[in-house]
């Protein structure tokens, strides 16, 4: 928060002000949520497979499908998913007919975790109310 009331009380540009306060926040955020992840030893990358695999209306989404809706462009996903297969939170499995095509799954496991890490961290380093979120939100879209 120092480092915010500087670049505030700065003669930056206002628009470059505005670009290092949003800076100085996603940091703020990021370190956060990467605090609050360890507590279930879990990445961040981790946690957003759980999410779409969760979320999506569809029960299992092959690697592909899961690396296109991946925020972050992880270039290890199959890595990632076999840490996730080893902690029990994901299942793999093959298509019979062509073994290159790898589905996966959440496991209730997997749902559980998601669901107590996305209580732990939704919204809850954000200190604004509802109007204010949906102000910022239409904001940010713009930069």
């Amino acid at each position: 928060m120092a480092n915010k009331q500087k670049v505030y009380d700065s003669d930056f540009p206002l628009r470059d002000k505005a670009a290092v306060l949003i800076g100085c926040t996603a940091r703020e955020i990021d370190n956060f949520v990467e605090r609050a992840l360890k507590e279930f030893g879990i990445s961040r990358a981790q946690l957003s497979v759980l999410h779409f695999l969760d979320t999506e209306p569809v029960e299992k989404m092959t690697v592909n499908q899961l690396r296109a809706a991946l925020i972050d462009d992880n270039p290890n996903v199959s890595r990632l998913l076999n840490k996730m297969v080893d902690k029990g939170l994901v299942r793999k499995e093959r298509r019979s007919d062509d073994q290159r095509v790898v589905y996966i799954t959440l496991t209730e496991k997997g749902r559980r975790l998601h669901r107590q890490a996305d209580e732990k961290i939704s919204g809850h380093n954000l200190k604004l109310s509802p109007p204010e979120c949906r102000q910022l939100i239409e904001l940010l879209m713009k930069a």
